[in-house]
């Protein structure tokens, strides 16, 4: 039975791939990510390498090893590392996530080589740790925005909690670590402090370029075949939905409204499943400050002790 269903999701992931192939969305993905790839590696070779700070993430530990080494070159690290990632993950993924990471990583790869002797002249180094930030998040932010990725340690945090439950963004905190103390250790902190400039600034356009004020967003959506939305929602974006009772107000007809909230980086997906498969769709999407329940949040990850749980205080 467990074999049946396997099989069937993987035809199913076929060929869902397999009419992605026919959106422009497909193609701008990947073309954004090209792009995109270029604009970071930019940066990274031009100024973090030239003066020796670190990255976050799986980028982050490739500079740790190239500093380290000087051999081989860093395209070439960064994909060393990311072969046995895919190894590991590609299992638990969606084939066209999977395969838009490989060719993500294969751009980003080559992108490193390709440049890695380019300089951009920054005396200051807290005005180049800005400008890098800049550069990287906005090259980043507009490809992830269309539901792109350079696989990683994204990769990394979506396996972890699936298999132990623990919020994604502990695993990006623990890994970007890594770097902070890779620049401690080998350097000083002065170093360490530029590249905490870098970070921030990169975080901070990367947020504003793929989700302006929020991470969360709460979406509604009226839908003639609701059932089939659902089902869509719960299966691509891994997300819950709630179904409401609505009636319209013009034609008293009544409706099973869609709730549900997602991530910024899951927004393109889903506008991508509405338009193949209800166009004609009624969607309201809102900013969400805060959210707390399942599959975000915790009240333990708001800092609440499971001992107060049900008592007064």
């Amino acid at each position: 039975m467990e074999s049946t269903k396997k099989t069937t999701r993987f035809q199913e992931d076929i060929q869902y791939f397999l009419q992605s192939l026919k959106t422009w969305r497909f193609w701008m993905t990947i073309f954004l990510i090209a792009s995109g790839s270029l604009g970071a590696s930019l940066a990274i070779n031009g100024i973090l390498v030239r003066n020796t700070f670190f990255d976050g993430g799986v980028n982050g530990i490739s500079l740790v090893i190239f500093y380290l080494t000087g051999w081989p070159p860093l395209g070439v690290i960064y994909l060393l590392l990311n072969i046995p990632i895919f190894l590991i993950c590609w299992r638990e993924m969606s084939l066209k996530f999977v395969i838009v990471s490989l060719i993500g990583v294969f751009f980003l790869s080559t992108a490193l080589f390709v440049t890695r002797n380019f300089h951009l002249k920054v005396e200051e180094p807290m005005l180049a740790a800005i400008l890098a930030g800049i550069m990287v998040g906005g090259s980043i932010g507009i490809f992830v925005r269309f539901g792109g990725s350079t696989g990683g340690l994204e990769m990394i945090a979506l396996l972890i909690k699936k298999k132990l439950g623990i919020p994604m963004g502990n695993t990006f905190l623990i890994v970007n670590t890594i770097p902070l103390v890779g620049a401690l250790i080998m350097y000083d902190l002065t170093i360490a402090l530029y590249t905490g400039v870098y970070l921030f600034v990169e975080s901070f356009v990367l947020e504003k370029v793929q989700t302006g004020f929020s991470q969360r967003k709460a979406v509604f959506i009226i839908s003639q075949k609701p059932e089939l939305i659902a089902e869509q929602v719960m299966k691509r974006l891994d997300r819950g939905v709630t179904f409401l009772h609505a009636s319209g107000g013009w034609t008293h007809k009544e409706h099973r409204m869609i709730y549900t909230v997602i991530n910024m980086s899951e927004l393109g997906r889903l506008k991508e499943l509405m338009f193949v498969h209800d166009p004609d769709a009624f969607i309201a999407i809102s900013n969400t400050a805060e959210v707390i329940g399942n599959r975000f949040l915790t009240w333990e990850d708001e800092g609440f002790s499971p001992v107060f749980r049900g008592k007064s205080i």
